[in-house]
């Protein structure tokens, strides 16, 4: 199958995986990286952040045209937007005018409904009634989308995957443990709930080691910092290097489940995630991850599996077996989606 791809195409992003897992089933891929802009001066960014505030992001790589241009030239059987918060409905519409059989998917790991969502996806929430499917991430946005003109909106759990090249135990090829070894570790930005807990974990005794700027009003003496931000294979290996990897969840996003989720038992680590329905469906909790409610229930549970290595890396290495097991990797998630789209056609 030819297939137009529109997404983040940087190196680690989880969209690039998607579309390197559509290429591993056997598919021709034409690509669009969404943030292939060029640079833009001082008073440019300036009018573009203003914009963004405004609900109207500006289009600064030409992305509508971008996509015109390669759906005219390269006849695409399926056209896959992955985040398209710059395509139009105007755009879409014309697509449809062009290639009238070919469907238009489109897949969004965020939430534009959510307290989370930003101005900047009005440009979105207008064209989704030009979509032929939507993959969405939580079991809110299926009636959200539905009531804004959605046709097919669907919710897979798992929503997001692993890469098994990149997501596994590195053992004696991790050069970064050297440097990254630690007890606990989160990889994650910073947020008011999360440092909250982070520094109750601090407090009570543990080290963690966290990867992002956090602000240094919510720094303890107990948390250790990476100097940059890692991605791809460089932050598979930051995870091997801890002995268990925190889940927690962006509460205004409306989280039930992330990418850690799945990347973290899938490179081999022990994962200690907040307790939701959808972690519970994909881990068997005690046996194959573990799961907290309360701040008082993960120190007590990072104090028990520290003090338990035998308890915790049995629970490490079946929460990687069910990853493999249940087809959490990429292909298996884009190979289910893509018989989605198709099973019932336009």
């Amino acid at each position: 199958m030819k297939i137009l791809y529109v997404g983040d195409l940087s190196s680690g992003a989880t969209s690039k995986m998607r579309m390197m897992h559509l290429q591993r089933l056997g598919h021709f891929i034409n690509a669009i990286d969404t943030t292939a802009a060029p640079k833009a001066g001082y008073a440019l960014n300036n009018i573009s952040r203003v914009a963004w505030r405004l609900g109207w992001p500006l289009d600064l790589s030409k992305m509508s045209d971008q996509v015109i241009k390669s759906v005219k030239l390269f006849h695409p059987d399926l056209v896959w937007i992955d985040k398209g918060i710059m395509i139009t409905r105007t755009v879409l519409m014309e697509l449809k005018t062009l290639v009238p059989d070919v469907p238009l998917v489109h897949y969004n790991p965020d939430d534009p409904f959510g307290p989370f969502g930003r101005a900047g996806w009005r440009r979105f929430i207008d064209a989704i009634p030009a979509y032929d499917v939507h993959f969405v991430a939580r079991r809110e946005n299926v009636e959200e989308y539905k009531s804004r003109g959605g046709k097919r909106v669907i919710q897979n759990i798992p929503t997001r995957g692993f890469d098994p090249e990149i997501h596994r135990p590195y053992g004696d090829e991790n050069e970064l443990k050297v440097n990254f070894a630690a007890d606990v570790g989160f990889l994650g930005t910073y947020e008011k709930d999360r440092a909250g807990s982070l520094m109750r974990l601090a407090e009570a005794g543990f080290q963690v080691r966290l990867m992002e700027d956090w602000p240094q009003k919510c720094w303890h003496d107990n948390f250790l910092r990476a100097p940059f931000q890692v991605r791809g294979a460089e932050y598979a290996k930051t995870i091997n290097s801890f002995k268990i990897g925190l889940g927690f969840l962006r509460k205004a996003n409306r989280d039930q489940h992330t990418s850690r989720s799945i990347e973290i038992p899938a490179c081999g680590t022990f994962l200690l995630a907040e307790r939701t329905e959808e972690h519970l469906i994909l881990f068997d909790e005690g046996k194959e991850a573990e799961f907290f409610s309360t701040d008082e229930e993960l120190i007590d549970k990072v104090r028990f599996y520290l003090a338990h290595d035998a308890a915790r890396e049995n629970i490490a290495r079946e929460g990687r077996e069910r990853c493999l097991r249940a087809g959490y990797d990429y292909t298996s998630r884009m190979r289910q989606m893509l018989g989605q789209v198709l099973e019932t056609g336009v």
